[in-house]
């Protein structure tokens, strides 16, 4: 490997060294490797690093699991999962119809043989390895961003197979822990059949909605129980009747006294993507552009999704995963935008690319990349109106996605051969076949058509970019309903019947949507290929402003999230006066029924959860002393961010104490920067888990599971 790199990657792990030893407690994603860096004492543990991670034991991580993009924990030795609500709702409304609502009314497995099979895998972190040098083996610093790319690319695709040949039984996935810098190798365990165990109502595991989504206080039961089954022989397999409960190596302890003020608690899950080494620039991007626009687009779709299901329940449950997504992603990006505002981040950061950009000159050290960074940012906000709005054509209308796929096929093989030549057109079907499955998805069809008459409408109305296809549409509505009337691309059961049996009509469709895709194609491409190359070459000079950061700036140095198992730990604590209308870090059971007088929807109590709210408490751990009444939610410091859902709160001995499931609304802004007065995550808390489960279903079964005796 070439010398240049072999030095960087002493400098970048050198400097992660000496920055952990000093960072400070509750802020920092840290990865298992990092893990020694954390004073676990001085913090107040009662556990140690090899309690956390050990991968020549068990410890807690092998209670862990990735479940679809959200986290879930072990709770029993039967292969019992804790997670989200909101994490497997999707799934629910799967299998829910207007006869079985386990979406509205909750579900509840007596037995294991009335567990139902849902869409969902877990994964396990079996272990790790740094493959940085392999990975880069034949990068020189002489190359192109796109010959780098290219090699890391085909290495990591060698490593992997290799890694696969190896460990058949596991997942192998490379993960970039620095942009073209430094390269993890994680080994998972996959466990493919996940059945639903116990979901609450809505009116419990979504209550507040999206009137209190990303707020605080916060009244939500947000949890729910799957179970991992494996094969007779203990190996992951597909779902079958034969198959068992996982035993996994590991499982929590609950403890169903809870937490009080300042408490110690931690979390392990696999935190999504943060973009903390980022430039201003980058934060300019998205504060201007980025948060507003997709903001305002999916509350256009969340509202035309709402409209449609009105007054079809079984239409409404095939969107409602959807729109669910949509809303949680809406108020994300205005909570972001909100606490960029507040806290003035960007001004932050820019001045502290400034004081580091005067440092390299006072020093005779190039500052060279900072331009090239601002110049890449300019030219991208000098289209960003244009090429948002432009990308949402290929993403948010499936209808329009095959016409585009189809006139691309059309482009490519400009001259098709005679419906003899079986070859050519085996060849053509599996080709599209193969991209449609990648990227087609029709939702709804009336929903595909509105979106797509939005888009066309909005894009006539930009005043720096014309298309010859967008201009002749004069009344898109009025375009949009014909073309679709006319089209068997809106049906994908008969496209894919079509593509089989009548490859070469499919090639000859030259009807309004294929005409519009092949007008607007070229187009869509030159905004993606422009974007990739700005991207690489943007993420070439990465490495060199974080050097330049750590050795003038001093900054505190954490590895942006990615997916990968992290830890994080701070206290129970409630928001600094002013910055909140809720003085305690706690909810409790009495204030639901305070939202439940108004007229909020959102706020409504179905009989069952209003009947089980009035229920005496006959088990006194169940109560929060000072209160004498159940703890709903609570509210601390910790670092998290998407992909955190689902993940165990635990206290200072390891035991489960709560399940993560948002952030408050100020802590959206963690995906940029952790902020000791902004920065907030909330948890159900298992007291509000177990007196749900035993006073709504009386599930002696699953608190006998967990190992918990309640009165």
């Amino acid at each position: 490997m070439h010398r240049i790199h072999q030095i960087t990657f002493a400098f970048i792990f050198l400097l992660i060294a000496v920055i952990f030893s000093s960072h400070k407690n509750n802020e920092g994603m840290f990865p298992l490797s990092q893990l020694n860096k954390v004073d676990f004492k001085t913090a107040g543990f009662n556990i140690n690093q090899s309690d956390l991670f050990n991968p020549e034991g068990i410890s807690l991580t092998d209670a862990l699991v990735r479940l679809g993009g959200c986290t879930g924990s072990f709770v029993s030795d039967q292969g019992l999962i804790v997670t989200n609500h909101h994490c497997v709702f999707g799934s629910v409304a799967g299998v829910s119809t207007k006869e079985k609502d386990y979406l509205e009314n909750g579900f509840y497995a007596k037995n294991k043989e009335e567990e139902i099979k849902i869409g969902l895998t877990c994964r396990i972190t079996k272990s790790y390895e740094d493959v940085s040098e392999k990975v880069l083996d034949g990068v020189s610093p002489r190359m192109s961003p796109a010959q780098k790319k290219e090699i890391i690319a085909k290495n990591i695709t060698i490593l992997t197979k290799s890694e696969r040949e190896k460990h058949p039984e596991l997942t192998i996935e490379i993960s970039e822990m620095f942009v073209g810098y430094s390269y993890t190798l994680f080994r998972y365990q996959t466990l493919k059949d996940v059945r639903l165990v116990y979901v609450p109502p809505r009116t419990i595991g979504e209550f507040g909605g999206e009137s209190d989504n990303w707020e605080w206080p916060k009244h939500t039961g947000d949890f729910s129980f799957v179970r991992a089954y494996v094969g007779k022989d203990g190996k992951p397999a597909e779902y079958s009747a034969d198959n068992v409960p996982f035993v996994p190596k590991k499982h929590l302890t609950v403890n169903p006294k809870g937490t009080k003020e300042n408490d110690l608690v931690f979390i392990l899950g696999y935190p999504g993507t943060t973009y903390r080494h980022q430039p201003y620039q980058f934060i300019q991007y998205h504060q201007q552009y980025v948060l507003p626009f997709i903001s305002e687009w999916f509350g256009w779709r969340i509202n035309k999704m709402e409209e449609l299901g009105k007054t079809d329940r079984d239409r409404y449950l095939k969107m409602a995963s959807t729109i669910k997504s949509l809303a949680n992603t809406k108020k994300n990006f205005e909570g972001k935008v909100f606490g960029l505002g507040e806290t003035n981040l960007l001004g932050t950061k820019k001045q502290e690319q400034l004081d580091i950009q005067q440092k390299l000159v006072d020093n005779n050290q190039s500052s060279r990349f900072m331009t090239i960074i601002d110049s890449l940012y300019q030219l991208r906000l000098s289209s960003a109106q244009k090429d948002l709005l432009l990308s949402r054509f290929n993403n948010d209308c499936g209808t329009f996605t095959a016409a585009i796929l189809i006139a691309n096929m059309q482009k490519k093989y400009p001259k098709a051969p005679k419906k003899s030549d079986t070859e050519f057109w085996n060849n053509w079907k599996a080709e599209l076949n193969k991209n449609l499955k990648q990227q087609y998805r029709v939702l709804d069809a009336d929903l595909d058509q509105a979106v797509l008459a939005e888009l066309i409408s909005r894009t006539r109305k930009l005043g720096n970019y014309k298309n010859k296809g967008i201009k002749k549409i004069r009344k898109p509505e009025k375009w949009t309903a014909k073309a679709f009337k006319k089209s068997y691309l809106k049906n994908p059961t008969l496209l894919y019947k079509m593509i089989d049996s009548l490859p070469w009509e499919v090639y000859q469709n030259n009807e309004k949507l294929i005409q519009l895709a092949a007008h607007l194609s070229p187009d869509l491409q030159e905004v993606s290929q422009r974007q990739e190359e700005q991207s690489n070459l943007i993420n070439e000079q990465l490495p060199l402003l974080l050097e330049a950061k750590v050795k003038y700036a001093n900054k505190a140095f954490v590895p942006d999230a990615n997916s990968t198992l992290r830890f994080t730990y701070g206290y129970i604590s409630a928001y600094k006066e002013g910055l909140n209308k809720h003085p305690q870090p706690y909810t409790y059971r009495n204030e639901i029924f305070d939202k439940n007088k108004t007229d909020n929807v959102d706020y409504r109590l179905s009989t069952p959860v209003r009947e089980l709210l009035k229920k005496e408490i006959t088990d006194q751990d169940l109560l929060d002393p000072d209160k004498n009444d159940v703890v709903v939610c609570m509210l601390y410091n910790m670092d998290t961010t998407g992909g955190n859902s689902g993940s165990p709160v635990m206290d200072k001995n390891g035991h489960l104490i709560g399940v993560n499931f948002d952030r408050a609304y100020t802590a959206t802004l963690n995906d940029y920067s952790w902020n000791a007065d902004y920065s907030r995550s909330i948890a159900v808390d298992i007291r509000y888990v177990l007196y749900t489960l035993k006073y709504l279903n009386n599930a002696e079964n699953l608190i006998k599971e967990m190992g918990v005796e309640l009165k």
